[in-house]
């Protein structure tokens, strides 16, 4: 058996006993509508979906493509953001695009409230692997949630793609993402009304809202979370699951920049960052400065700029990647990747402290220094072999420390549940694959009650110790399997 057949072999026995565990679950289409439920379980669902896509018939799950207005944000030459007299970021007009799924006529009656999820891709290099033109494989988890669960499912395409696809994605740029979201929740709204693929058949919204996304989706969430929290007035969110983001930029992932021991399985993803940063912040993070000239080097083969155009899937620039370092494509040191004058001046000790890439970072930190006051869900493997587990661990423990300091109960609005346990060996990839549809359910149940939860926050004062402190054994003892795991494995 080939690597990739062991590979597809595991997450297929994963989705099987996620869904075992819980995620075939609720009445199912049949006991909303009365009509004979053409799948017995989500995964069936899935499976419909995924061999009939793109032509998906009205009976399975109807959907349209979204273009909406948007916001980016204004950055000068020098790479600083724009502000207005009274210091407040100055934006500029953009058009995205996405999808929205709507479940099939018989299983909503027409005029059945239903709550709008708002689901955040993640990383996609290729233009048209987006939700719009159903690409990638996401879409399908969204298609298949609003089939099953009853859910209105918006899927926005992340800047760079789709509509917006002259320009370069701005990668992990909080700003960026979160407005991409948020504008994209009035287009969603505008869908219950005008959506072509309703006619006949409308649909009424429940007043619910519920945002969620896993990896870079999970950080575009949080960050479009952290805007709306910032909003005056009556906040309309319901609530959000953002699972394995880079949220410490910082320090969990420049920690894994820098490791000079660590083989990392993505590659990609640092010149993608790199380069999604250049496009908004221009010389504060300048690709020609940062990569190591083997990589800059043009050959027939192009070179790094080339490879990250969004001609390649990610797997693709890998294999460029290693080829040019003399290493397995799926075991790079992104250390090697970095020009050694720009690493040690930018992110290495002593310099990083003071570094301006430190302080580009941590602009873009999501893990301290506000306060969610509406109930968020973090999933994350702790083998995590792309984003590092750390990155979870310390955002909790950031914001439980701010809700605290604003007179909250982090028990009430921050959830975390690991994908398995250290030691499962759950990669990201096969994280996604539990993560995502319990999700859904989640929402779909209501999210659960805070109360079983609250043995997870230990009793500690802010004395600068942590809520989750993140040495050996002690993150087993801060993270136990709380009541209700078997339901959300």
């Amino acid at each position: 058996m080939t690597a990739a057949a062991a590979g597809t072999g595991r997450l297929r026995a994963l989705l099987g006993l996620g869904l075992a565990l819980g995620l075939a679950f609720g009445p199912g289409p049949a006991a909303r509508a009365g009509a004979p439920p053409p799948w017995t379980s989500f995964q069936d669902c899935l499976e419909a979906i995924r061999r009939q896509s793109p032509a998906l018939p009205d009976w399975t799950v109807r959907s349209s493509p979204l273009v909406y207005p948007a916001r980016k944000p204004a950055y000068d030459a020098a790479g600083h953001p724009v502000l207005d007299p009274q210091g407040r970021p100055l934006s500029l007009p953009v058009t995205l695009s996405g999808r929205i799924f709507f479940p099939p006529a018989w299983r909503q009656p027409d005029g059945a409230p239903m709550a709008l999820v708002v689901y955040a891709h993640g990383t996609e290099l290729k233009k048209d692997a987006v939700p719009s033109a159903f690409g990638g494989q996401e879409w399908m988890l969204g298609a298949a949630a609003a089939a099953w669960f009853g859910f209105a499912v918006a899927m926005p395409d992340l800047p760079g793609a789709g509509a917006d696809a002259a320009a370069f994605h701005p990668y992990c740029h909080a700003e960026s993402l979160a407005h991409a979201v948020v504008d994209g929740i009035p287009a969603a709204l505008r869908a219950f009304a005008d959506a072509p693929c309703l006619a006949g058949h409308p649909c009424a919204w429940d007043g619910r809202l519920f945002l969620m996304g896993y990896s870079e989706g999970g950080y575009a969430t949080l960050a479009a979370v952290k805007e709306l929290e910032a909003r005056p007035g009556p906040q309309a969110l319901t609530g959000s699951a953002c699972m394995a983001g880079p949220f410490d930029l910082s320090g969990a992932m420049r920690a894994t920049f820098i490791d000079p021991l660590e083989l990392y399985p993505r590659s990609y993803y640092l010149p993608y960052f790199v380069r999604g940063y250049h496009s908004v912040c221009g010389p504060r993070l300048d690709p020609l400065e940062v990569f190591a000239p083997v990589l800059l080097a043009a050959g027939p083969d192009g070179d790094i700029l080339s490879w990250t155009d969004g001609a390649q899937d990610g797997l693709e620039v890998d294999d460029e990647v290693g080829r040019r370092l003399g290493m397995a494509p799926d075991a790079i040191s992104l250390r090697r990747m970095f020009d050694p004058p720009w690493l040690a001046r930018e992110l290495l000790d002593p310099a990083y402290p003071a570094s301006d890439v430190r302080a580009l970072l941590a602009e873009n930190d999501l893990d301290s220094g506000w306060a969610p006051t509406r109930p968020i869900l973090f999933r994350h493997s702790p083998d995590d072999d792309n984003i590092p587990y750390a990155n979870t661990l310390v955002t909790l423990d950031g914001l439980g420390q701010a809700i605290l300091r604003a007179g909250g109960d982090p028990a009430r609005i921050l959830f975390p549940l690991p994908i398995g346990r250290a030691g499962d060996h759950i990669s990201h990839t096969e994280g996604a694959v539990l993560a995502i549809p319990s999700a859904f359910a989640w929402f779909y149940y209501g999210m659960p009650d805070p109360g079983p939860f609250a043995r997870l926050w230990p009793q500690r004062d802010l004395n600068g110790q942590g809520l989750f402190p993140l040495r050996g054994d002690e993150r087993r003892q801060v993270h136990p399997d709380p009541p209700g795991a078997a339901q959300l494995p």
